[in-house]
């Protein structure tokens, strides 16, 4: 949706995408170990070229149909808008995970009417000293690999059964939207499956669940749930 006329505000946020630079990624995705901007970041890195354009952003929720979803209308000095509508679904029917699946929406509907991008970062490779040329030496004479013979895993305790199904539970993760991120990471159907070791790491990643990272932990169990 958007007013009659665009051509103030085309020019504006034009202007606006041309002085931009990446937003940082300052949060992990606990399911998928990847960096994510977070709506604090966001705001802080464009609150001041929004202002010297002329633009504001307002984000409200409505129901449509029955349905939560959140508006977010782009508007310019002159008077012209733009605006987008997002659904916003909730884990569960909980104002804790309604304001989760809130923020997740505002992030992405705020990305996506100003055109921003992230950029992962960049600490780690910027102080990392450039490659030096190393001298070649003549090749060695190969030394015939050592075989090995593999020891068995030791597989999950009981006790670390329950706490992974406890720790779960407390977050609010479904038994369906845990098994995602065991098959995920582990390859695995079952915790009867999982070594002592790959339980040790499940019982780590839910314990660092938060919940902001709820509405990420759902949206990744739906798109693997695609791909199948």
């Amino acid at each position: 949706m958007r007013s009659d006329s665009t051509k103030e505000i085309a020019t504006a946020l034009s202007n606006f995408q041309g002085k931009m630079t990446a937003v940082k990624k300052d949060s992990v995705n606990p399911f998928y170990k990847s960096k994510y901007a977070s709506l604090d970041t966001i705001w802080e890195t464009i609150r001041k070229p929004l202002s010297e354009n002329g633009l504001s952003v307002a984000q409200t929720m409505n129901l449509i149909e029955d349905k939560s979803v959140l508006e977010t209308t782009l508007y310019h000095t002159s008077g012209e808008w733009i605006s987008g509508t997002q659904l916003v679904n909730p884990v569960k029917d909980d104002p804790q995970s309604l304001g989760s699946a809130i923020s997740y929406a505002r992030r992405y509907s705020l990305s996506a009417i100003l055109g921003l991008v992230s950029d992962d970062d960049d600490d780690a490779n910027t102080a990392t000293k450039p490659e030096t040329k190393q001298e070649v030496k003549a090749p060695e004479k190969p030394v015939p690999p050592t075989v090995e013979t593999p020891q068995k895993s030791e597989g999950i305790t009981l006790p670390q059964t329950k706490k992974i199904h406890a720790t779960a539970k407390d977050k609010g993760l479904s038994p369906e939207e845990a098994r995602a991120y065991m098959q995920k990471t582990f390859k695995k159907n079952s915790t009867k499956e999982l070594t002592k070791e790959e339980a040790s790491t499940m019982i780590e990643f839910l314990n660092e669940i938060k919940p902001d990272d709820i509405p990420l932990v759902r949206a990744a169990k739906e798109m693997g749930a695609k791909e199948e």
